[in-house]
């Protein structure tokens, strides 16, 4: 009986889903306002099958992919925001999802999954709705997965047209050492996802060592600026380089 709330709330959700689709936009605010409703009545997490996820996210809910750096980049659900869970994922969850009350469904591996819960309600999150069952493997036996590119230091240093750097480390950092011609973009500052780049240009992004960078990656890919390149190593890379040659 621990998830017979939610467990009937998502079905609505899911119903009220497919009839929007079939009936149009009048449905919208009435899948919004149930979803508002849900709150957490469990101290464990809901498994979701790949139908209910994709209603939930289709009607407000952000997802949250909490696995390693390298497993998202190697393939992730599109408009996933990546936090890794094994990092100071405390510290930048809140700065990226500061509304405690956002309707969130994340990805984990399997021996995360509880512990991934209950750190966010820990930190006061009220909505944390559930997690995909077989986490990507789920999504893609329908959908292809989305990745992230990757350059090494050496190979970003060797380019003739880099493009443009974004540096998404604090200010601080950067007024202490910097690569010429990057752009300041501090991480931080990405959370209210208030982001005006011109979406097809390259970007190479890097910030000290390669956390903070993935999930800035991923909020830019969310919003739709897709030819964003991760620099493998950050900032420690490419100055250690540069201070070879």
């Amino acid at each position: 009986m621990k998830h017979t709330y939610r467990n009937i709330a998502i079905s609505l959700i899911l119903f009220m889903f497919v009839t929007f689709l079939s009936f149009g936009k009048s449905f919208a605010t009435m899948n919004k306002s149930l979803l508002s409703n849900i709150h957490q009545d469990s101290i464990s997490p809901l498994p979701l099958n790949l139908t209910q996820f994709m209603a939930l996210e289709a009607t407000g809910a952000v997802i949250l992919d909490a696995r390693s750096s390298e497993e998202f980049k190697a393939g992730y659900i599109p408009k996933s925001i990546h936090i890794g869970w094994k990092g100071p994922f405390k510290i930048w969850v809140q700065k990226i999802f500061m509304d405690k009350h956002q309707p969130i469904i994340y990805v984990a591996d399997h021996s995360s999954i509880t512990l991934v819960f209950e750190m966010l309600t820990e930190l006061g999150y009220t909505q944390v709705l559930g997690y995909l069952h077989d986490g990507v493997n789920s999504y893609k036996k329908q959908y292809l997965l989305n990745t992230v590119d990757e350059v090494d230091a050496a190979t970003y240093l060797d380019l003739s047209t880099k493009g443009q750097i974004i540096d998404v480390r604090s200010e601080k950092e950067f007024a202490e050492g910097h690569i010429d011609n990057a752009m300041n973009f501090p991480l931080k500052d990405l959370g209210n996802f208030n982001i005006n780049l011109p979406k097809y240009n390259n970007y190479y992004v890097q910030c000290l060592s390669g956390y903070r960078s993935m999930i800035a990656i991923s909020i830019l890919k969310a919003k739709g600026i897709e030819n964003v390149i991760n620099i493998k190593g950050g900032y420690q890379a490419l100055k250690k380089i540069k201070e070879e040659k």
